[in-house]
């Protein structure tokens, strides 16, 4: 086992802070690291060093804390705030997850209806047109405010994750928007984006085409509440002394 890995296994048992000698101490004799060191003490100390320092240069979170000679865990150095934004950041992840899994098992009108609702939150005023006459384009987002007016002749595509937007879903939306009148179109889709289709939206001198894949359109509804919900959470501390002394 590599001292950073015993360190870590001893701490966790301990479940506090040790001084660097105690701790190699520990480590060396249950043999968890096999070492010739006549210093396994200073040996840990620079492994630990070194490994806070690395992981700072590369930006990643410390695994160690040492502190007046003291090694200790940085996940126990988090405090209420971290805790409260760890898990509000595991909930948020989760909420993704699951939001789009749900998105992928609606149909067609389901899924317009969806799109519906967001631009909608989005600001926009929502035509959905879907059918069999809908010549290439499900809704037509319109917005009036803001500099130029804006059209957005829009393409819903519900489809699995193993799916992908082609570029002629692109060209064919492209060549629809004058149908409706439209200055720029969208794509939305609960899947990703075929690298050609993001060529073929780009390409120069032709009607905007925005690409909205399954990643941004959940970041969309999360942003807008859309398919997600989420509640305020209260961050506690203890404060004796205000329930001691008033006048503080």
């Amino acid at each position: 086992m590599r001292w950073l890995d015993a360190a870590e296994k001893v701490l966790r048992e301990a479940d506090t802070p040790l001084n660097y000698n105690d701790l190699a101490e520990r480590v060396t004799k249950r043999r968890l690291v096999l070492t010739n060191s006549k210093t396994p003490a200073i040996t840990l100390h620079a492994s630990i060093s070194t490994d806070i320092r690395r992981r700072e240069d590369r930006g990643l979170p410390p695994r160690f804390t040492i502190t007046e000679g003291d090694v200790g865990l940085a996940e126990w150095e988090s405090g209420p705030f971290e805790e409260a934004l760890d898990t509000i950041n595991k909930t948020r992840e989760r909420a993704r997850r699951e939001l789009l899994a749900d998105l992928r098992k609606l149909n067609g009108d389901e899924f317009e209806a969806f799109v519906e609702v967001l631009f909608t939150e989005m600001g926009y005023d929502v035509t959905v047109i879907g059918g069999s006459g809908d010549d290439g384009i499900d809704l037509v987002a319109e917005l009036s405010t803001g500099i130029g007016a804006q059209r957005i002749g829009i393409q819903a595509k519900c489809r699995g994750a193993n799916r992908s937007v082609s570029p002629n879903t692109v060209r064919l939306l492209r060549d629809a928007l004058t149908t409706r009148q439209c200055n720029a179109g969208a794509v939305v889709a609960t899947c990703r984006m075929d690298a050609k289709a993001v060529e073929v939206a780009a390409e120069p001198g032709k009607a905007p085409i925005e690409l909205v894949d399954h990643d941004r359109l959940v970041d969309l509804a999360l942003e807008f509440g859309v398919g997600i919900r989420s509640e305020q959470l209260s961050v506690y501390f203890a404060d004796l002394g205000d329930a001691i002394d008033p006048q503080r």
